[in-house]
């Protein structure tokens, strides 16, 4: 069974594609001056991120054809819910058992048919230097199907920029890009490959809560560097 299918017949290629093509635009628009270590790998892997705001997702998205995992309450935000059924999202509520066992339903025929999954298996916002829980399922899956996990960090330089607790999104909108830049960091790590899953979760939680930690301390150093600058590895 197609992926289409799980997204009432809309053309998913050229629909991220134009995803793709809005978010660079809206991202240059709104001020993001993003310094990137590394690249995404090409392939059909779960690429998992710590989560700080409902901005995370667009930078890697902005590069990467993924189906993302998101929560079922996006859908019916305005013109952003919209938009996120169109392309690709895979919406779940994750205190439901039936929906968490769909989206992985989901995220398996996405992966079967050639797609990477973006995920954030924090399940939540916040502010902390380092991940909480992640929830499991997306790393049991990668294990019994063969999938790679590539681990991804992200952090914001102003922490104001995070979107946690009872923030509402129009007004956490208007704050965070009422300022003329938002300085952002992200940390793509190599493909990761096991049958186990427990290690998968343990050795992805680890990477993403190192690289977190030089994220902050490159923030601290109050480097100054261009937009969307690729560093090669040590």
């Amino acid at each position: 069974m197609a992926v289409y299918t799980k997204i009432r017949g809309v053309n998913l290629p050229y629909a991220l594609k134009i995803r793709q093509l809005c978010l660079n635009r809206c991202m240059r628009r709104l001020g993001f001056v993003i310094e990137q270590h590394g690249g995404p790998p090409a392939g059909n892997h779960i690429f998992v991120c710590n989560h700080r705001s409902y901005i995370d997702p667009i930078i890697p998205l902005s590069e990467i054809d993924a189906l993302a995992v998101g929560k079922a309450e996006v859908s019916k935000w305005p013109i952003i819910g919209y938009g996120a059924r169109q392309m690709g999202i895979i919406f779940v509520q994750r205190e439901l058992k039936p929906s968490r066992t769909a989206a992985l339903d989901a995220m398996r025929v996405g992966l079967m048919a050639g797609y990477p999954i973006l995920l954030f298996p924090e399940g939540t916002t916040h502010t902390l230097p380092h991940t909480i829980d992640f929830r499991p399922g997306g790393f049991f899956l990668a294990a019994k199907e063969g999938f790679s996990i590539v681990p991804m960090a992200i952090d914001f330089q102003d922490m104001g920029d995070a979107w946690v607790g009872d923030d509402l999104f129009l007004p956490h909108f208007m704050q965070s890009f009422g300022k003329k830049e938002t300085h952002v960091r992200i940390r793509y790590g190599q493909p990761i490959r096991s049958e186990d899953g427990k290690f998968l979760l343990d050795t992805c939680k680890k990477w993403i809560d190192d690289n977190m930690a030089i994220i902050r301390a490159e923030f601290d150093q109050r480097e100054t560097r261009p937009a969307r600058v690729a560093f090669e590895e040590a």
